[in-house]
């Protein structure tokens, strides 16, 4: 297994790691359960131990990925910048979700604790899914809206005609079809 595998494998755990925590932690006071609250933190934790992996794993993925065909090396770089600022945020949640286990049985620096994890979780998704989104970016070309985010491509790319792969149904640009086969596709396009 590389560490493109395990990045890709494991990348949206801190995510939805930190997204349920956040939620049973409100659900914790909004109930006033202290188990709720407990839980909470064993989610928050997860999510911070579980970015260490992602986090180092993403510069072995970006030296497999970045000369690959259709990868936007523009958007590696927001990736991996935003990946640091999440990893900051997450790594402060864990650590206070960690406090917040201890202190939980002394009611008043305890809440302000628990309170605290709870922006934080907050915090903590919101920055994952900016880094997961800018992620998606890399390569997800579907993802990216006009030639600002896709880097290298041409500016008339509305101008280009696409084909119909006869066994898959997808299509494709006819810049990646010998010219031979693009005027048979494009006849059977306008008959159909």
């Amino acid at each position: 297994m590389n560490s493109a595998q395990i990045h890709l494998a494991i990348n949206h755990a801190p995510l939805f790691f930190s997204a349920i925590g956040g939620l049973i932690l409100a659900l914790g006071f909004i109930r006033k359960n202290e188990d709720f609250k407990k839980l909470s933190f064993y989610f928050l934790i997860a999510a911070s131990l579980f970015t260490i992996p992602v986090f180092f794993t993403g510069e072995g993925t970006e030296e497999l990925v970045e000369h690959l065909p259709g990868v936007n090396e523009a958007a590696i770089e927001e990736h991996e910048g935003m990946a640091k600022i999440s990893m900051a945020v997450i790594a402060i949640t864990g650590v206070i979700a960690l406090a917040g286990m201890i202190l939980q049985k002394k009611t008043g620096i305890g809440k302000i604790v628990a309170a605290t994890a709870l922006l934080l979780s907050v915090a903590s998704f919101a920055t994952m899914a900016q880094t997961a989104h800018l992620g998606g970016l890399i390569r997800h070309t579907e993802l990216q809206s006009g030639n600002a985010a896709s880097g290298n491509e041409n500016e008339k790319d509305d101008e280009k005609t696409t084909t119909v792969d006869k066994t898959s149904g997808t299509k494709s640009p006819d810049t990646q079809l010998p010219d031979s086969m693009k005027h048979e596709d494009k006849e059977k396009d306008d008959d159909d």
